[in-house]
């Protein structure tokens, strides 16, 4: 496994010791090198080492600089790392910091108001914030913080007793850049949080060896033309695994440069570092690419030196890559990946010419197969339920262990909770979750057919559909569909659209115009907020 590395730390660690100077991360457009990046985590770790007794990290921060000294400084601290959307509500952070056992938070001072009216239920011992101009220059620092803090109202933070308080900035400045020596004995890295979909709070037990597995199999899969002197847009925040495993982890074993984007819902915060600089590649879901080639400005951009688009999370839509492919030159190529995988699995090659709505063949050292409801393999082309193995596959959900029995087969296959096949190519095509499927008068509806029908009416932006319950076939789809604003479609028109394209009992029984649809904060439609 990548030359024997055997702990996350040890890709920070190369980079250091190979290319000090070169840039690690971008952030509110400065710079941090290598050199800086290993410096102020080894600073984290004095503090955390001297300072905190067992228990769980958590980090709540968005797309910071401070996000990745802080990972490392808890992994450099031997302590396992909870990562919270700091978008979530005080209730949401209570149960996560309760069932991941956290007893230190690193959390952006912005955010603090959050955690306050729970921390008295949590086992918390030690807050450390983080502002939004900590690692910039000092005048761009206090500037930065100073606007934030106005416009925020957070000058002061109400603080609790019996928690220690610390500035980060405080523990940069105290704390030497001598690694305390130690052997790691804490095979965990990341409790990371699935379930925003359906609603179950689970984490992942993700270790060192399965994360650093995937990014193995991702250096193989790479560009050969992406090495220490590209850098890659991250949109997508950090605290998903996503943009942590690739833009984050992968990018650093290679040397090369993350650009932080610190609100991709700002569009002018998205465009423009691909102004400014070389983008060699993009990772993002199929909201993120909507909204950019739609943006005004999206075909006067330069992305002549971009290596590979990579979309994942959820389906890219055909439209969507489409016009991405007649600007940019190159289609977007689909991957797939749950958060139990590290996350990758799947990956089409950086040289597909088309979009083909496949999520690729397995990464190395990754088997797929498709199972029916008995477990029973399935042959080339029929659908059933993906199973996983592979090395970046977790062990076990955290003290979930009834549920780890029904999550993996005898013979140690994940099963995904996706519906799917695989053709005669070897390439995996999503159907759908297992979950969101529809059963018309015993027929299997994926809601994914459907939505693709829909968003190709030249007047439809996007849609979900869900089933409800009806008296004669049991359920029927409900489509929730937001139109180009201005648009005079309508329900008539769109439904006889679905049936050029769709047999009978899939073609949606009531229409929903809808103004936007309920996302997570990385763009994945929630479709339980549509069945309230």
């Amino acid at each position: 496994m990548m030359n024997n590395l055997q702990h996350l730390t040890q890709l920070l660690d190369c980079a250091f010791k190979d290319k000090p100077n070169n840039q690690a991360i971008v952030g509110l457009d400065n710079v941090i090198n290598y050199d800086q990046l290993y410096n102020n985590s080894i600073c984290l770790e004095n503090y955390l080492s001297a300072n905190i007794g067992k228990g769980t990290v958590a980090i709540m921060l968005p797309n910071l600089l401070a996000f990745p000294v802080s990972l490392f400084g808890v992994w450099y601290a031997d302590r396992t790392a909870t990562l919270i959307n700091p978008l979530y509500t005080s209730d949401e952070v209570l149960k996560q910091c309760l069932d991941a056992q956290v007893t230190t938070i690193i959390i952006a001072k912005v955010f603090y108001k959050t955690l306050r009216p729970i921390l008295k239920k949590t086992k918390i011992k030690h807050v450390i914030t983080v502002e939004v101009g900590d690692l910039q220059p000092t005048i761009k620092r206090y500037i930065v913080n100073l606007i934030t803090c106005i416009k925020r109202k957070t000058f002061m933070i109400q603080k609790r007793s019996g928690v220690n308080y610390i500035t980060l900035n405080k523990v940069l400045k105290n704390h030497t850049y001598r690694l305390t020596s130690k052997t790691f004995k804490n095979e965990v890295a990341l409790l990371q949080y699935t379930g925003g979909t359906s609603g179950v709070l689970k984490a992942a037990t993700l270790k060192h060896k399965n994360i650093l597995a995937n990014i193995d199999q991702l250096k193989q899969w790479l560009p050969k033309d992406i090495n220490s002197d590209s850098s890659i847009l991250t949109a997508l925040p950090l605290y998903h695994i996503f943009a942590l495993t690739i833009n984050c982890l992968l990018f650093i074993h290679i040397k090369a440069t993350s650009i932080l984007v610190l609100n991709p819902r700002d569009i002018k915060q998205l465009i423009t570092p691909i102004k400014k600089y070389n983008i060699d590649a993009i990772t993002g879901v199929n909201t993120l690419f909507n909204v950019l080639v739609r943006h005004k400005e999206f075909k006067k951009l330069d992305w002549s030196h971009l290596k590979v688009s990579v979309s994942g999370g959820m389906p890219l839509d055909k439209k969507i890559s489409d016009l991405w492919q007649s600007v940019v030159g190159k289609p977007i190529v689909q991957g797939y990946g749950l958060t139990e995988c590290s996350p990758v699995v799947s990956a089409e090659s950086y040289e597909t010419s088309e979009y083909t709505g496949s999520v690729g063949k397995p990464l190395v050292d990754t088997t797929i197969k498709i199972f029916d409801h008995s477990l029973h393999d399935m042959k080339t082309n029929e659908i059933g339920e993906i199973g996983i193995k592979g090395p970046q596959v977790m062990e076990s959900y955290w003290h979930k262990e009834e549920l780890n029995k029904e999550v993996f087969t005898e013979n140690g296959y994940f099963l995904s909770g996706d519906v799917g096949y695989i053709d005669e190519q070897g390439r995996i095509f999503i159907v759908d979750r297992v979950k969101d499927m529809i059963i018309v008068s015993g027929f299997n509806v994926y809601p994914c057919d459907v939505e693709q029908v829909l968003n190709q009416h030249p007047e439809v932006i996007e849609s979900a559909c869900i089933g409800i319950k009806h008296k004669v076939s049991g359920q029927s789809v409900k489509a929730f569909v937001v139109k180009k604003s201005g648009s005079i479609l309508d329900k008539h028109t769109l439904i006889e659209h679905c049936k050029e394209h769709l047999t009978h009992y899939k073609i949606p029984r009531k229409i929903e115009w809808i103004d936007s649809l309920p996302k997570s904060n990385v763009g994945k439609i929630l479709k339980r907020k549509l069945m309230h």
